[in-house]
């Protein structure tokens, strides 16, 4: 936000009444005194980062933290946003996955959502074939056709059928289709993966949720 600090330029108006009638003077009083004035733009609170690219690499970028909310944007090499994302794959955390345009030093900017400071982690690499067929699950998602980005949440799973939120991300769509039985293995699947890798609380609130579309009829 750029703050400008400049003098108040002022005009004081006068009238004057000659023989009966009136007329508006304006007139401009003395320069007040500054007592400080400077120029200057405050970023948001982040971190920089840069790395070498490729035209046509595909990488995964991600920043995770357990203390806030991340947020993370990536500029090409001519300073330019090419990408940004809050949340990825259920999670506060952010991940870029993205095919780089052309060669050069990439920066990546990590944010706070909020302003709040904590320790996080900011990793580039090479994205993995699950990577991107997530990726462009998410992305189909959003674009309204269900058959489509069923098709890729399954290509998804198929690559990786350890990660829960594919799961999750694919019940939503059997759900938008009517398809309850679906919906209900999706999150059954999902429930025993957070359990396996120790997130309890996930897995709970997902049996809650669970319990609250079990009262749903089939179709």
């Amino acid at each position: 936000m750029l703050k400008r600090f400049e003098k108040a330029s002022v005009v004081l108006a006068t009238v004057l009444v000659l023989g009966g009638g009136s007329w508006v003077a304006t007139t401009r009083p003395a320069a007040a005194q500054v007592l400080f004035e400077e120029r200057g733009s405050l970023a948001p609170m982040q971190n920089e980062y840069t790395f070498a690219g490729k035209a046509g690499d595909t990488v995964t970028i991600s920043m995770t933290s357990t203390d806030f909310d991340t947020f993370l944007v990536l500029q090409s090499p001519s300073g330019q946003e090419i990408a940004s994302n809050d949340d990825y794959a259920r999670s506060l955390n952010s991940t870029i996955v993205i095919t780089l345009p052309s060669n050069g030093t990439y920066k990546v900017l990590a944010r706070s959502f909020s302003g709040q400071g904590g320790n996080y982690l900011v990793t580039v690499r090479p994205a993995t074939p699950y990577d991107q067929a997530y990726s462009r699950a998410t992305e189909v998602y959003r674009t309204g056709d269900m058959n489509a980005a069923l098709t890729a949440f399954n290509e998804a799973i198929r690559l990786d059928s350890s990660r829960p939120e594919a799961y999750l991300d694919r019940a939503d769509v059997h759900y938008v289709q009517g398809n309850l039985n679906g919906t209900r293995a999706d999150y059954q699947r999902a429930i025993a993966l957070y359990e396996q890798q120790g997130n309890s609380d996930m897995a709970q609130m997902l049996r809650e949720q669970l319990t609250y579309l079990d009262e749903v009829p089939p179709q």
